[in-house]
């Protein structure tokens, strides 16, 4: 019995059916998230490390901004605190003034708007800056204008632009080569054709001619003509033509009020771009021959005309023209003068006779007007010739009131060097020389005339400088008062056909009838130990010389000194 007493009685007891299994309810609620699951939200608040790339470009930003931020705190204390520009060079203008204040104009805007153009135009060193965005635009063959032959002329420029300034400086001396004169002798009579003959125009052959040749750096720039010949790039105003009929008509009234005894003469200065056009641009420039000779057949009887445009073409190979500037060369100016001289009868001293003077780099006008770096790149030499022989030049006021004795040349630096001459327009001038032949040349002229007048101090005894544009004068008067012999209308092709010529009806009727009086009159000028002069032999006063082109519409002998 006590075998069974360690069984378990539980097992033999009855069991109850076992209860179904719930089923689970079918709900929306999410699956509980496994581990990996609930590990992602710690993950996500732990920042990754960047890569070194994200690091250098963080850096480079943070170096980007600093630059740029120092760069324009510079660039601002360089606007607040360094002078202003007031004057461009390159552009031939002064630049904008600023405005007055005034309460209409505040309220009405123009004073901020003016406000706003003064500061962008005067910025410090204003070329420099224009220079250098030219330079990057050319680079990159950005070009600030159309650089392909337009297929319509150039409408005509009625305007000449020049610069003014004071005059100074100091003459220089030649002796000639072949010895000196006997004090005893009569220096003109010794030096006529005999010792520094001045060669005639006669007898010089064509030049090359430019415009037979085809050139294909021909380009327009700004309206202007840039070309390349030998290597050097030249900028051209393109003549546009024009009839010239106020300038003739003013002549004819001034010629009508002074009468016979006065030689009115008139030699237009051709521009460049009567020699230098190329073939292929011919037909797009007018010709300034034949204008100048449409002009002189509008002249009345006794109207001396000279054209040296076939003159200028003998010499096309030399340097007769700036090629980066609107004006001639010295040496230009001296063969014009040369054919008046000839035209007029009076000596002409030879170039030979002259020290010749230089100043290098000169970059003039047409890079201003054209904006093209290959004409900044490439500056003329700048020549000026100084005249042997003695001269007094008086300067005076507009209105010819007295200022000073100066020399005919200026002191200028190389930005101005074509203010060399007379210091610019601004001022009538008064030539006394040692010349005693009783004429006396008044020279009406623009910018292109003050090159010529060192060239006539060998020629007559006085000369007279007034500019087209500034003359306050009566110009009638003037003539009479001053005991004029010759008149001289020398001015650029643009002048002749354009605004200038119509102010010379105003120099005739302004301040009419007041008497016009000297108030520095100039002792004698002593003549220097040598004169080297030559008489140039007269060219005929009726018909066409062959070699100057020299016309007279008259019949009145003008070639005989004038006493």
């Amino acid at each position: 019995m006590n075998d069974f007493k360690d069984l378990d009685l539980d097992y033999f007891a009855p069991r109850k059916p076992a209860e179904p299994e719930a089923k689970p309810e079918k709900t929306e609620a999410v699956d509980a998230p496994t581990a990996d699951e609930s590990a992602e939200p710690a993950e996500r608040r732990r920042k990754p490390k960047p890569s070194r790339r994200e690091l250098l470009n963080m850096r480079l930003s943070v170096l980007s901004v600093g630059v740029m931020v120092i760069l324009f705190a510079l660039m601002t204390l360089y606007l607040l605190l360094f002078p202003r520009s007031t004057v461009s060079q390159i552009e031939n203008r002064n630049l904008a003034e600023f405005p007055k204040f005034s309460f209409a104009s505040y309220f009405s805007g123009s004073f901020t708007a003016d406000v706003a153009t003064w500061f962008d135009d005067t910025v410090p060193n204003h070329d420099g800056f224009k220079n250098m965005s030219n330079s990057i635009k050319n680079l990159f063959g950005m070009k600030t204008f159309a650089s392909t032959v337009s297929t319509a002329k150039p409408e005509t420029d009625s305007t000449d632009n020049t610069d003014t300034s004071a005059a100074n400086g100091d003459t220089q001396t030649t002796t000639p080569a072949n010895g000196t004169v006997p004090n005893n002798t009569n220096l003109l009579q010794y030096a006529a054709g005999r010792v520094f003959p001045a060669v005639s125009a006669a007898d010089e052959k064509m030049g090359r001619d430019f415009s037979t040749e085809d050139n294909s750096t021909l380009e327009w720039v700004n309206n202007l003509l840039v070309v390349n010949w030998d290597n050097h790039w030249r900028c051209m105003e393109a003549f546009g033509g024009g009839g010239g009929t106020a300038y003739a008509n003013a002549l004819n009234d001034l010629q009508s009020k002074v009468g016979s005894g006065v030689t009115i003469w008139s030699m237009p200065a051709p521009t460049a771009s009567a020699i230098y056009t190329p073939k292929n641009g011919i037909d797009y420039v007018g010709n300034q021959k034949e204008c100048f000779d449409g002009v002189a057949e509008k002249l009345n009887a006794g109207i001396q005309s000279v054209n040296v445009v076939d003159v200028m073409k003998k010499h096309a190979e030399e340097d007769i023209y700036l090629r980066t500037d609107h004006h001639w060369q010295a040496r230009g100016a001296y063969y014009a003068a040369r054919t008046f001289a000839e035209a007029a009868g009076v000596p002409f001293a030879d170039l030979s006779t002259y020290t010749e003077e230089s100043i290098p780099g000169y970059v003039g006008t047409m890079y201003g007007f054209s904006q093209d770096t290959r004409i900044l790149n490439d500056p003329d030499d700048f020549h000026y010739f100084v005249p042997a022989s003695n001269y007094v030049a008086s300067y005076y006021d507009t209105s010819f009131n007295y200022q000073y004795e100066d020399d005919l040349f200026a002191d200028v630096d190389t930005a101005n060097a074509y203010l060399k001459f007379l210091g610019g327009d601004s001022c009538i001038v008064k030539v006394d020389t040692q010349m005693k032949n009783g004429r006396k040349l008044l020279v009406i002229k623009d910018s292109f005339g003050n090159a010529e007048i060192p060239f006539y101090t060998n020629s007559f005894e006085q000369i007279y400088v007034a500019d087209v544009r500034y003359l306050e004068c009566n110009l009638v008067s003037f003539i009479k008062d001053m005991g004029i012999t010759d008149v001289l209308f020398t001015m650029s092709a643009y002048s002749v056909v354009g605004d200038n010529a119509d102010n010379i009806q105003n120099l005739i009727a302004q301040n009419a009838g007041k008497t016009i009086t000297d108030s520095h009159i100039v002792p004698s000028v002593t003549p220097k130990t040598v004169m080297p002069t030559a008489t140039s032999t007269p060219t005929t006063t009726s018909g066409t010389d062959t070699a100057a082109n020299t016309t007279s519409t008259g019949t009145e002998d003008t070639s005989s000194a004038k006493e």
